[in-house]
């Protein structure tokens, strides 16, 4: 096309030659193209960033409910655990309340006859050889 020492000069002096007018067109369709391609481009990452997005949020709605029903599960078996600790612990505490009134009532009738005793009286030393 144009002899490599005029596209020297041109680039020393900072000077634009003419654009042959098909190189023109040529850039300018290429120009077009390029746009239509970038916006092609641009619709399918969009699509496929919304399929995306689409299945993140069916995922993270799959694991919430499956959360949700382990809370439940838990809540349920915290539930009954609960109730047989304190059916144990009122079992036990059955267990322990009657040896302690026996015991209660053995130190009030202890208690009682100490009260009623005669003091004992000091006993006399003999006199003698011992």
């Amino acid at each position: 096309m144009y002899p490599s020492r005029v596209i020297d000069k041109v680039w020393e002096l900072g000077e634009t030659s003419a654009v042959d007018p098909e190189l023109r067109e040529a850039f300018d369709r290429l120009a077009v193209d390029l746009r239509g391609e970038i916006r092609s481009g641009n619709a399918e990452i969009r699509a496929s960033v919304e399929a995306s997005a689409t299945e993140t949020r069916r995922h993270a709605h799959v694991i919430g409910e499956s959360a949700r029903g382990d809370i439940r599960s838990l809540a349920e078996l915290m539930g009954i655990s609960n109730e047989r600790t304190d059916q144990r612990l009122g079992v036990q505490t059955g267990r322990t309340e009657a040896p302690e009134g026996r015991v209660l009532r053995v130190e009030a009738r202890v208690t009682s006859l100490e009260d009623d005793r005669t003091p004992r009286r000091a006993r006399r030393r003999r006199s003698g050889g011992r």
